[in-house]
Order: C-alpha cells, then structure tokens, then sequence
C-alpha cells in the first residue's frame, strides 16, 4: 500500500475516533452510576473561568486542540514542522489529563481513548520510522523543485 495514502487513511481515523470519544461520552452519559454522573454533569456545567485553574485547563484545552488540527493538515500536506508539531499536541495533551484531575469516562469513551493513542502510534510509527519520514525532512520548495525537474527530464527524453 501507498505510504502517502496510508497516512491519510490513519490520521483521518485518528480524527474520528478523536471526536467520536468525545460524543459518545456525551451520549452514553446516562449509563454510568447516579454518583459519577452527578460528579461528570458538575464539572461539565461549571464555567471554565471561574477560577484561574479552571481558565488555565481551559487555554490548554483550545490550544491543544488548534495545535491538534494544525498538525494533522501539516502532516496531510508534507510540511516540514508538521511532526514535531503533532508531537507537541500529544505532549500537551498528556499534560492536560495530568493537571485535569479525576476523569470519569465511559467504558466505550475509554475504548475510543485506547484505539487513538494506538492510531497516533501509529501515525508516529510512518512518519519517523518509514520511507515517508523523508518527505518531511525536505521543504516544500525543494520538493516542488525536485518534481518539476524529474518532469521536465522525463518530458526532454520523450520527445527525443
């Protein structure tokens, strides 16, 4: 299989099951005991500036989340920061369970968290460890250049 196609094949599911985590933690709320549910509908409801650590966790919320889509359009068009841009949403979002405090999930919502960190693995895996990871060593320009050199060549023997 192509490794381009593949890329986007997993980073397309890594956004699926990103976003299908976080509606089915809202739509398979009502399975969970009265006690947890209660505690989840308390956090949920209360506003995200209403004391510095709350307004903290939420700037890293959306800033994780903007740095989330900005590396997976980079790694759907080969830029060249667009790894250690994903790689830095994923650092953010480990800090950001870490400084969250008690999280109650679903167990499907728990399923889905497991199934995106292994498609992020596996992002990582093809864009560092394979034949893919060269595309992003070179800059945009230079592979414009290097392309439209192999054609024009290609075109010159042609029409020989």
């Amino acid at each position: 299989m192509n490794r381009q196609r593949l890329l986007w094949i997993l980073v397309a599911a890594n956004i699926l099951v990103a976003f299908s985590s976080v509606s089915v933690e809202g739509f398979f709320g009502w399975t969970m005991p009265a006690a947890l549910e209660a505690y989840r509908h308390a956090r949920f409801v209360e506003s995200p500036f209403s004391s510095p650590g709350d307004a903290f966790r939420f700037a890293m919320l959306a800033t994780t989340t903007l740095c989330a889509f900005a590396s997976w359009i980079g790694l759907l068009c080969s830029w060249k920061f667009a790894r250690r841009l994903y790689l830095v949403s994923m650092a953010m979002s480990v800090f950001l369970l870490l400084i969250s405090g008690p999280l109650v999930v679903t167990p499907i919502g728990a399923a889905l968290r497991m199934v995106d960190g292994l498609l992020s693995g596996a992002v990582l895996g093809l864009i560092y460890f394979s034949d893919l990871a060269r595309q992003f060593e070179r800059g945009p320009a230079v592979r414009t250049a290097a392309a439209t050199r192999a054609t024009s060549s290609f075109v010159n023997t042609a029409n020989m």
